[in-house]
């Protein structure tokens, strides 16, 4: 809750230039107005409650444009947001209430998706496991509906290029995503989860699952900086990606 308390006592969102900087006060006053009994704050912030905040903004305020991807936002994807807030990210009752004013006043901002993309690109692009990280994030919102639209792959695109990212790093996302939410996961969507081919030796194999582990290790995204409520959504990830490994070893005896 630090970064929280943060933005509300120290004013962070009237210092920081862009679209992000509009949300965050925007998405404050209107918790405000709605008498929600958010912390206060101590009258200023530190590096690392700048950094988390602007993260959390970012992500659902693109999280808002994805959303709208069809051109409206209808009650199953307000309920697809509510439980990625509750499950995903275990957030509580007062930082969602942030997180549902941020995608609300995203989602019928002027600015586009690009824009929002282009502005965390911005801020992080050099940090590209931060970048990988958020695109994961992005695409379990996409696919929270167990599709991904066409419309939501061209933003999804944007960001991409926006953040820098390689393209074997967004199809190694993409065929993860999309394929893991099948109700039977197939071995091959286990080395795809891996991003390396099923002829792949025992050596290359552990050597993905080492670097896909780092990636999602809560200790490492903890000491990037980034909101805590985030930790529970790299602990998932890392779940899934153990399973991968197990899966595929278990597959090799």
């Amino acid at each position: 809750m630090g970064w929280l308390s943060g933005v509300i006592g120290g004013g962070l969102g009237a210092m920081i230039a862009g679209p992000f900087g509009a949300i965050m006060g925007a998405a404050i006053g209107a918790s405000i107005g709605k008498s929600q009994k958010l912390p206060q704050g101590k009258g200023g912030f530190n590096q690392s409650q700048q950094r988390q905040a602007i993260f959390f903004t970012a992500a659902f305020s693109m999280v808002g444009k994805l959303a709208k991807a069809d051109g409206r936002v209808c009650p199953d994807e307000i309920a697809a947001i509510e439980k990625i807030s509750k499950e995903a990210l275990g957030l509580d009752k007062q930082t969602r209430a942030y997180a549902i004013n941020v995608f609300t006043q995203a989602k019928d901002r002027p600015e586009s998706f690009a824009d929002y993309a282009r502005q965390f690109g911005n801020l992080f692009a050099q940090d590209q496991q931060l970048c990988n990280f958020m695109m994961s994030f992005l695409f379990e919102v996409a696919m929270a509906d167990g599709e991904l639209h066409p419309q939501e792959e061209k933003m999804l695109l944007e960001a991409k290029t926006a953040f820098g990212l390689h393209e074997s790093i967004y199809q190694s996302l993409r065929s993860r995503y999309v394929g893991m939410h099948s109700s039977s996961v197939s071995l091959s969507k286990h080395y795809e989860n891996l991003g390396v081919s099923s002829k792949a030796t025992i050596a290359e194999i552990k050597k993905a699952y080492r670097q896909k582990a780092t990636e999602f290790h809560p200790d490492k995204i903890e000491g990037k900086g980034l909101p805590p409520e985030f930790i529970k959504f790299a602990n998932d990830q890392l779940a899934e990606i153990n399973e991968s490994y197990d899966a595929i070893m278990a597959s090799k005896k």
